[in-house]
């Protein structure tokens, strides 16, 4: 069985009285690439959200290194667990800048000047994610795409070795989501990141990750490598929607092929 620092145990998920998940049980692998996905309203960014300590399950645990997440102090989980949610926004008129670092906070001891270490690290980040052109430009005054770069740069600022990415591909046009995905991909294999990312695009995530969660209304349907668990059936009960698996001609990972509605 993989080895997980981070898994939730008999979840609960929800909004007040609207459920969207029971008994869930869920395990980010540790040193591997995981694609959640999933239709519309299933529960990716919920439990996302979840596992981040953002939101609180309506029952159940998550569990950190070993230990209830609840018992770590703020600081304590933002050294660990590197989050990008959806729809973030920048508080106030700041530059790209300033918002990249603050990914640097939860590594800064009380009374401690900006070090080096934090300069160097907002640096790699910023050129990582190609923005370092616009390092004095307004957040305000940015793309959506250069605004999610912003933000996934601030994420890579913080140095955690675990990463929670929310729809990270959002905004960007085909050739920064394929920049962003070789980046993550190289992050996964190259230092050994944990990551997890809820991904839109099927054929990304089965050419870029290595462990695929299948959620249907709060229901994991198949989880693992995508070579073995993606097929047309999957496909077909998770989405209603009927396909055919092929070969990717560049990556040998699964491609999906719709075959519409009147195939």
């Amino acid at each position: 069985m993989t080895h997980s620092r981070l898994h939730g145990a008999t979840l609960t998920l929800g909004y007040g009285k609207k459920i969207i998940a029971e008994s869930l049980n869920v395990s980010i692998p540790d040193g591997k690439f995981t694609a959640i996905i999933g239709p519309n309203g299933c529960g990716k960014s919920t439990l996302l959200r979840t596992l981040s300590r953002l939101m609180k399950p309506l029952n159940g645990q998550v569990w950190l290194d070993g230990k209830h997440i609840e018992q770590y102090a703020t600081k304590d989980v933002a050294r660990r667990i590197g989050l990008l949610a959806q729809n973030a926004s920048a508080p106030g008129d700041i530059t790209v800048q300033e918002l990249v670092s603050r990914g640097r906070y939860p590594h800064q001891p009380l009374f401690t000047r900006w070090r080096d270490e934090d300069q160097q690290a907002v640096s790699r980040a910023m050129k990582a994610t190609g923005i370092e052109a616009l390092a004095s430009q307004s957040v305000d005054t940015l793309s959506g795409g250069q605004r999610q770069r912003a933000w996934i740069a601030m994420v890579l600022a913080q140095e955690t070795s675990i990463l929670l990415l929310d729809e990270p591909t959002t905004w960007l046009d085909i050739s920064h989501q394929i920049d962003l995905l070789e980046l993550l991909s190289a992050l996964n294999k190259e230092q050994g990141f944990t990551l997890a990312a809820v991904l839109h695009d099927l054929n990304q995530a089965c050419r870029y990750a290595n462990h695929i969660i299948a959620l249907r209304e709060g229901v994991i349907v198949a989880q693992g490598d995508p070579q073995e668990i993606v097929t047309a059936d999957l496909i077909e009960r998770i989405y209603g929607m009927r396909c055919m698996i092929i070969d990717d001609p560049v990556a040998g990972t699964p491609l999906v092929v719709p075959l519409g509605r009147h195939a």
